[in-house]
């Protein structure tokens, strides 16, 4: 894929994420009563190496969730390992956690914000998606040709919930073809 962002585009972009991405830490801010801080939110176009190096630590837990409509691609949460447990006794679940209610936490913690995101995102542009549920996979066993995103523009975030060590990362992933329609709505958008 060979594509370019103006400034203009990207400035554009970098604050329809702002709001989505608000909107998702708003969402799990009032269900746990805490506050979550975002960082800027980072917009690159990567190749399949550059992809798998988000995935070149085990201080996370990865879920993945693929989406459908007038936008296809994968949202991939990065859940941290460390304050799991915090997370976990403010949710109300039982601690310490077992196996079975991390799986359930982590797998809710992915659905609220990579689905807050997502629709805030989708919505903004009037670009109708659906998204499936989570699912959690081990990315360290996959190689860089396995991952179906050879070339793609990633709009990536972190949430921090201030307090604890726990951070999460949310990074939305289009195809090809859904990065020509999500520019062309962005150049309307900047048109009037």
């Amino acid at each position: 894929m060979n594509l370019q962002l103006t400034e203009l585009q990207r400035d554009a972009l970098q604050e329809l994420m702002n709001i989505s991405m608000g909107q998702a830490a708003n969402a799990l801010a009032q269900l746990i009563d805490a506050k979550i801080s975002l960082s800027i939110p980072k917009i690159s176009l990567v190749a399949a190496a550059e992809f798998q190096q988000i995935f070149s630590t085990d201080q996370y837990w990865f879920t993945r969730q693929s989406f459908l409509g007038s936008v296809k691609g994968e949202v991939l949460t990065l859940l941290a390992r460390a304050g799991i447990e915090t997370v976990g006794g403010l949710l109300h679940y039982a601690l310490p956690l077992d196996e079975r209610s991390e799986k359930e936490l982590l797998l809710e913690l992915a659905n609220i914000l990579a689905g807050a995101c997502l629709r805030g995102f989708s919505t903004q542009l009037a670009l109708p998606t659906k998204v499936s549920m989570p699912t959690l996979f081990q990315a360290a066993m996959r190689q860089a040709d396995s991952f179906r995103w050879s070339s793609t523009l990633l709009l990536e975030v972190e949430f921090q919930l201030e307090g604890t060590a726990f951070d999460s990362r949310i990074v939305i992933c289009l195809e090809p073809q859904s990065v020509e329609l999500l520019l062309e709505k962005l150049n309307k958008l900047l048109e009037d």
